[in-house]
């Protein structure tokens, strides 16, 4: 890869390619999900052969030194000037392709593309060559559909063949995200090629066999699902041991991050035979090695605040040492799972929760979701 290789989105065109800075490839993408053949007056061809021309003039020490890419999913039409401009040199003939957009032209009754037919027609013969010598037709080219096929085939060595949609979909997310920030930005913004290889390797490393992909550490509830979740009895078991506002927040978004994560770990078929059962099973045990423990201090006649002492001591002791699930060491992971353990009264803090807190309804499932 070239050191300094950066992609720009709606910078010095759609999509360019530069070396600190300085353009090697202006490319124009026109996408259809219902691609037609393109002909030699296409109103999509003409806006961008106007915008190159206006370009080369404006700066001169670009021409023959940058590429000029129009990448569309129709299908150049047979005999025409544009299907010249393909770079299989066996067909590429630039000279005739010149001389027939300049009649195609001037034959021309689009007054939507007038301006950029007339800035061509005022070149010279040989500026118009010039011109379109650095022009490249990349016609029939995947549409947004076809694009996961097209992605898998190349990453096909990445990861395990059933884990390939959960692994485009991860990338193409990461990938939409920066391509909306480079939009939202005035002037467009530079991204570093050496950017994606990072990602793909990011994602081929937590597509491993001891790894799992975290997908929600920076996701937070909405205030209505918070709303909802303060009322679950995973709060109100903290509640009793005396845990403050910002501890029940974060317990909260704990809960919501590790649900959401694990049902997409389930979604995506990325767990093993029993993974979430046997995982719930070592945070159980951790659990009950602290219970075991703090019972020993419990005493007839102990008051509610020496209680709830206790059991605090029983939650930061347990949740304090994260189990990992695979080598995932995340804290919502381990935190979350405990709260959901907590939240159906497989484990708990107070010594009395038990009886301290009311048999929950097995139908009350209703925790908001990030579908």
């Amino acid at each position: 890869m070239t050191p300094g290789l950066e992609v720009s989105i709606e910078c010095f065109d759609d999509i360019s390619f530069s070396t600190n800075g300085t353009p090697e490839e202006l490319l124009q993408a026109k996408h259809s999900l219902k691609p037609k053949t393109m002909g030699d007056k296409a109103r999509q061809f003409w806006n961008t052969i106007g915008i190159w021309t206006k370009r080369v003039t404006d700066h001169p020490a670009e021409l023959r030194k940058i590429r000029l890419t129009f990448v569309t999913t129709s299908t150049l039409g047979e005999d025409t000037a544009v299907s010249l401009l393909r770079s299989d040199p066996k067909v590429r003939d630039v000279p005739e392709a010149a001389r027939k957009l300049a009649v195609a032209a001037a034959e021309s009754k689009n007054v939507k593309v007038k301006w950029a037919t007339k800035a061509f027609l005022e070149q010279t013969p040989e500026m118009r060559e010039q011109i379109l010598g650095m022009v490249e037709m990349l016609d029939a080219s995947p549409t947004i559909i076809d694009v996961s096929e097209a992605l898998a085939a190349t990453l096909k060595r990445a990861c395990r063949p059933e884990h390939m949609p959960a692994f485009i979909q991860r990338l193409e997310g990461w990938w939409f995200g920066i391509v909306i920030d480079a939009l939202a930005t005035s002037g467009g913004k530079l991204i570093p090629v050496s950017s994606i290889d990072s990602k793909i390797d990011d994602l081929r490393e937590e597509f491993g066999p001891q790894r799992l992909p975290i997908d929600y550490g920076g996701i937070d509830p909405s205030t209505e699902a918070i709303g909802l979740l303060e009322n679950r009895p995973f709060i109100e078991q903290l509640k009793l041991i005396g845990l403050g506002p910002t501890g029940q927040k974060m317990a909260i978004v704990d809960y919501f991050r590790a649900r959401e994560q694990r049902s997409r770990w389930a979604r995506d078929g990325l767990l093993r035979q029993n993974e979430l059962t046997d995982y719930g099973r070592q945070l159980t045990e951790h659990w009950q090695r602290r219970m075991g423990i703090a019972e020993g201090r419990i005493q007839e006649g102990m008051s509610e605040p020496e209680l709830a002492g206790i059991g605090m001591d029983v939650f930061s002791t347990t949740t304090s040492n994260c189990i990992p699930i695979r080598e995932v060491s995340e804290a919502y992971v381990s935190q979350g799972s405990y709260h959901m353990l907590s939240d159906e009264q497989k484990i708990g803090w107070h010594p009395q929760y038990s009886w301290r807190l009311s048999c929950p309804d097995p139908k009350d499932d209703d925790d908001p979701g990030m579908e």
